[in-house]
């Protein structure tokens, strides 16, 4: 029976909430399983070279250079379908290669397709895990499913499978989304030319991306493995559900957005901070308030800004990849001689960093400030 006129638009808008919320749950899972499986499989394989983060280096930093770019946005729904199908089986080609360096070369292959698809889908993603409704929850689903595939039996090819139907699901959802929102596409918008908005994005990736070294800082703490992967999971995808939700209830219509990015640079600084003290207490402080300035950084308002040129957003993105893939590789090098004082000194460069940003937006703020007087004096 065909549906009535009047039932029409509330079908449609109903296919859409749907697709909505699938769409958001298999973007973070694509995301987390990124951080996860990638690092993972870079420790598996005993790859010497900057202590196996390469292949997720390579993934962050294609991500970081692709999102927002015109090819992005120009590509059709198959495009970004068929990447998602390419990275769903590109998992299972690893553990195929009898060769170290044919492993690994396959293993790099997937990082460069797995980054573009991640890119694709940030920059054509017309809805906001945070916008949809008082609760996100989707961060949590995502995470939930990727510590179901990463503890599949211990049999390696089973847990591979998982990982691979898992990218698949995501694919045939993220594309079905694509094709019911390919006809309205808007440009991809934030501030992009905030500089300061770039720390907390780089301390939460660098934390996610030295999971899997063998003497990584936080092993100190004498956790297990499975430990240590929950609590990035938790981490990353957990907090900022918490602090959408107290935003939300508590802070509406109270924080602008300044007073968000003042919170996330002070958290990034007193993490740094913490790197002083040698307590259990401290280790978990490490973790904790770079993870929470992701977090507030995530749930802070995504109002568009005008770029200062193509100078501007070039030295934008350029820092983009210093702070962030480039800083991961450059501890992934330094770890086996230094042990944790590599992230270590990772994590005190950006609380250092935020430091300067606070002080700049202070300075900007001050009624000395010249350029503010001009400003604001009629």
């Amino acid at each position: 029976m065909a549906t009535p006129m009047s039932d029409a638009p509330v079908f449609l808008r109903s296919h859409r909430a749907v697709l909505n919320h699938s769409g958001e749950v298999a973007h973070w899972t694509v995301l987390l399983l990124g951080w996860i499986w990638l690092g993972e499989q870079g420790m598996r394989l005993g790859w010497s070279l900057a202590s196996g983060v390469v292949a997720v280096s390579l993934w962050w930093m294609v991500r970081l250079a692709c999102r927002g770019s015109s090819l992005a946005l120009a590509c059709t729904p198959r495009v970004v379908g068929v990447l998602g199908l390419l990275t769903a089986f590109g998992v299972l080609l690893p553990m195929q290669m009898a060769q170290p360096h044919t492993a690994h070369a396959s293993l790099l292959a997937l990082a460069l397709l797995w980054g573009l698809w991640n890119a694709l889908i940030e920059t054509r993603s017309q809805t906001s895990t945070f916008a949809l409704g008082p609760f996100a929850w989707h961060p949590l689903a995502a995470a939930g499913l990727v510590a179901a595939v990463w503890r599949m039996p211990a049999v390696e090819t089973f847990s591979v499978m998982g990982v691979s139907l898992l990218l698949a699901l995501c694919a045939a959802v993220l594309y079905l989304r694509e094709l019911s929102t390919a006809t309205a596409l808007p440009p991809c918008h934030g501030p992009t030319d905030q500089s300061q908005a770039l720390l907390a994005p780089s301390a939460m990736g660098v934390m996610m991306g030295t999971l899997w070294l063998g003497n990584a800082w936080c092993s100190a703490l004498g956790w297990t493995t499975a430990d240590m992967v929950f609590a990035h999971l938790l981490l990353m995808a957990g907090l900022p559900s918490a602090v959408a939700m107290l935003i939300g209830c508590y802070g509406q219509g109270r924080l602008s957005t300044t007073m968000q990015s003042l919170a996330s640079l002070g958290l990034l600084l007193l993490g740094s901070l913490m790197l002083l003290g040698n307590s259990v207490v401290s280790g978990v402080l490490v973790m904790v308030l770079p993870s929470l300035a992701w977090a507030v950084h995530c749930t802070r308002s995504r109002a568009p800004a005008a770029l200062g040129g193509l100078a501007r957003a070039w030295a934008v993105r350029t820092q983009q990849l210093l702070l962030g893939p480039v800083l991961l590789f450059a501890v992934g090098l330094a770890t086996p001689a230094h042990g944790p004082w590599a992230m270590q000194a990772a994590l005190a460069l950006l609380g250092a960093l935020s430091a300067l940003a606070l002080s700049a937006m202070a300075w900007r703020a001050h009624p000395l400030n010249p350029a503010f007087s001009k400003r604001v004096m009629p």
